[in-house]
């Protein structure tokens, strides 16, 4: 068996960078559904699943420290996420990233390690009320990834 080269045209990355909660996840569905050839879905929720719970949340840390004893580990997980989207469009393959990022440094990083492959970064905005609404709601199949309640100043 031959060896699988990135020979062709590099595939398209699209980043959806917000809030937990902002309607990512969405436009990953829409995406998948609606544009061109497979799409592979990476980001937080993949890297929940992928993460023992002790290490949740993991990759979807915020600010505010709910989990201070991961912080080391953040920057790490991005980088490792990055790297498998990198390889991904390298290899022809189209791929859709959810994540939010809350550290400038930590981004940059990540813009680092997909120079030279076509990628386009989308800002999610969404208006708070929205967001805690929806989280309030809770999500199936989803329980235990975000955390839930009322405070603000995480989300902000």
């Amino acid at each position: 068996m031959e060896p699988l080269s990135g020979g062709g045209p590099p595939g398209r990355i699209v980043i959806l960078n917000g809030a937990p909660r902002s309607g990512k996840s969405s436009i990953v569905a829409a995406i998948q559904e609606s544009f061109d050839g497979p799409w592979v879905n990476l980001g937080v929720d993949l890297m929940a699943t992928a993460l023992a719970p002790r290490y949740r949340p993991g990759i979807g840390l915020r600010p505010g420290g709910e989990r201070p004893d991961l912080a080391p580990l953040i920057p790490r997980l991005y980088a490792g996420l990055y790297d498998s989207v990198a390889a991904h469009g390298r290899l022809g393959l189209d791929v859709v990233v959810d994540v939010g990022h809350h550290q400038p440094a930590i981004l940059a990083d990540c813009a680092r390690r997909l120079r030279g492959l076509p990628v386009l970064f989308v800002g999610l905005f969404c208006p708070l009320e929205t967001i805690m609404a929806r989280r309030r709601q809770g999500q199936a199949g989803r329980e235990g990834l975000y955390l839930t309640g009322s405070a603000e100043e995480p989300v902000r």
